[in-house]
């Protein structure tokens, strides 16, 4: 899992610039739209549960929006007070926010802020923001209407670097990258003596030599031991993807070579540009690759592939999925390989801003739901650290209970590329964190109660979320093959874990559709119901290693069942497979 550096605008958007002669620049605040939010997500848990009358039916995104989005009053009261305030309304199409658009003095006014701007190199981009991370105080007009206030703001340059940078005052600072194994503070073990790392034991199947030579796993092997080419010729023929991207962007080439390599089919593919965006993302860099490569690794017979791009702060994410929500033809499976420390994001002292910006995200997660597409993020790459902190917490989106959250494992393979075995990943016996050593995230929520699906995890304590939902290999021993710049370079962690679940879920959701039933929407209903039957083939539990990753911090130990390690396990596809045609009397 990648883990953006800037948590949240704030943190990115450094001071007010200078006054200058020039116009008031025209920026947008997000409102979340009073809605039935509570009968979204009754209904949300209603289609997620194999036992209700309810289970698997699914909506169009626009009967969604019409039936859980703002009412047209709601809709009209908020343009009428916005009038008053010179305040210019776009509802969007979910109808679960509103874009108010003005002059900044006018937002200003509005609001009851101080709005600050700076400059950023990564993203080529100008961005707004509430400044000190202030809560909004709206005119008493807009409060009726309003839920939540995202006051903040990105939008592409429209000058030449030198002069954004000079117009922004100087003080601008660019967001920066962490390695999604790099971490805060020592590792739980020291890398000066090591046991010989594990390799691929395996017998690379089909992908050419370039690919072969990093020593990662061909992802043919994987597909074998994780029952999905039981599915058939090509898993996930006819299916449909959507990987969101935080300020990074796929390289043709690479996408090309990759194709080549592994003699994949011809694939549709789209990118969705956020708002405020002019052009997409123009690096090509190895995280939307790695999703890229792991998704169609699992479902090589993928139909499309959508990119939904994001600005780098937190606050803005939901924007990437509901771009997705709102486009035609929904995916049958969503991917998040970001992450954020939760409690920088959602509780109580979090940024007013960057806790609004995860409600959304949480609605948006609701309403694709509802409309059939499963989620799925980063449990993230940390172990039981907040996303790297040296304290304990799970990593943000992963932690939303409207998806399923994807730990890492490390998987072992005999020469017929059947399982031997498979443990939590932890690599850090043998690999550095500097050097892409790393562990599966897993703990408590801070803030989400336990979902209905987790009831009966008599093992977790407390009433909380629990994370991850299921896992997927993720170890750096061996890797995956990924092409980056035209080069081969072995990859992994949950940024990996997550679009490998993605791939293979829609995979299965291709071959529901197939058989004229519906897709399967939310999985985390399912596999827990599994789970709670006793059924042991869909699933291969965990039972071995832990996620220690920073001395100071316990690690979670994998127990058989749920635990905070791996969570209820490695899907096996051929056997899920098995389970939905008994379901339905094939």
């Amino acid at each position: 899992m990648r883990r953006i550096i800037a948590l949240a605008c704030c943190a990115l958007l450094v001071g007010a610039a200078p006054a200058i002669a020039t116009r008031p620049h025209t920026i947008s605040f997000y409102v979340g739209l009073r809605r039935p939010e509570a009968a979204a997500r009754a209904a949300f848990t209603a289609v997620s549960d194999p036992a209700s009358q309810r289970y698997r039916r699914f909506d169009g995104a626009g009967a969604v929006a019409r039936r859980y989005g703002a009412t047209a009053a709601t809709v009209a009261g908020l343009r009428r007070a916005a009038r008053r305030h010179g305040l210019r309304v776009g509802v969007d199409r979910s109808r679960l926010f509103a874009r108010l658009t003005a002059p900044v003095p006018r937002l200003e006014r509005a609001f009851g802020v101080r709005i600050v701007h700076a400059y950023d190199n990564d993203t080529l981009s100008f961005g707004w923001t509430v400044a000190g991370g202030a809560a909004p105080r709206p005119a008493r007009d807009l409060r009726p209407w309003i839920r939540e206030i995202v006051g903040s703001y990105t939008r592409s340059q429209r000058r030449t670097p030198g002069a954004a940078a000079r117009a922004s005052g100087g003080g601008a600072r660019s967001a920066t990258r962490a390695s999604a194994r790099g971490g805060a503070g020592a590792a739980a073990r020291a890398s000066a003596t090591r046991s010989p790392a594990p390799a691929n034991a395996g017998s690379w199947t089909g992908g050419c030599r370039q690919a072969q030579a990093t020593g990662a796993y061909a992802f043919g092997q994987v597909r074998t031991a994780y029952g999905l080419d039981a599915l058939g010729a090509a898993p996930g023929r006819g299916g449909r993807v959507a990987i969101v991207n935080v300020g990074e962007g796929i390289a043709a080439q690479d996408v090309a070579i990759g194709a080549r390599c592994f003699g994949l089919p011809s694939l549709r593919t789209r990118t969705l540009l956020t708002d405020g965006q002019s052009r997409p993302f123009g690096r090509g860099t190895l995280e939307p690759q790695e999703d890229l490569a792991l998704a169609r690794g699992m479902a090589p017979g993928l139909a499309s592939v959508t990119f939904a791009q994001a600005w780098l702060a937190a606050e803005l994410w939901f924007l990437a999925p509901v771009a997705v929500l709102d486009a035609p033809g929904l995916p049958d499976a969503l991917s998040i390989s970001y992450g954020q420390c939760e409690r920088q994001i959602r509780a109580a002292g979090a940024p007013a801003v960057a806790r609004a910006g995860a409600e959304l995200m949480d609605s948006v997660l609701v309403r694709l739901g509802l409309a059939g597409v499963s989620a799925f993020a980063s449990a993230g790459d940390f172990g039981s650290t907040c996303n790297g902190q040296p304290f304990a917490g799970v990593a943000w989106p992963g932690s939303s209970p409207y998806l399923t959250a994807v730990g890492g494992t490390r998987l072992v393979l005999d020469a017929a590329n059947a399982r031997v075995d498979e443990v939590v990943w932890n690599d850090l016996p043998w690999l550095s964190s500097d050097d892409g050593g790393g562990a599966g995230g897993g703990g408590l929520s801070a803030v989400s109660p336990r979902p209905a699906y987790q009831r009966g995890l008599t093992a977790v304590a407390g009433a909380r979320r629990a994370v991850p939902d299921l896992a997927a290999h993720a170890s750096m021993l061996p890797g995956w093959p990924v092409s980056i710049s035209t080069n081969w370079v072995q990859d992994g962690g949950t940024s990996a874990s997550a679009p490998l679940l993605a791939g293979a879920f829609a995979a299965l959701s291709a071959r529901e559709r197939a058989a004229g039933r519906a897709p399967l929407g939310p999985v985390n209903g399912l596999v827990y119901a599994l789970a709670r039957a006793g059924a042991t083939a869909p699933l291969f539990d965990i039972v071995s290693g832990d996620n220690r990753y920073l001395a100071k911090v316990p690690g979670h130990t994998a127990a058989p069942g749920y635990d905070l390690a791996s969570g209820l396990g490695v899907p096996r596809f051929d056997a899920l497979a098995a389970a939905l045609d008994a379901r339905a009397g094939g």
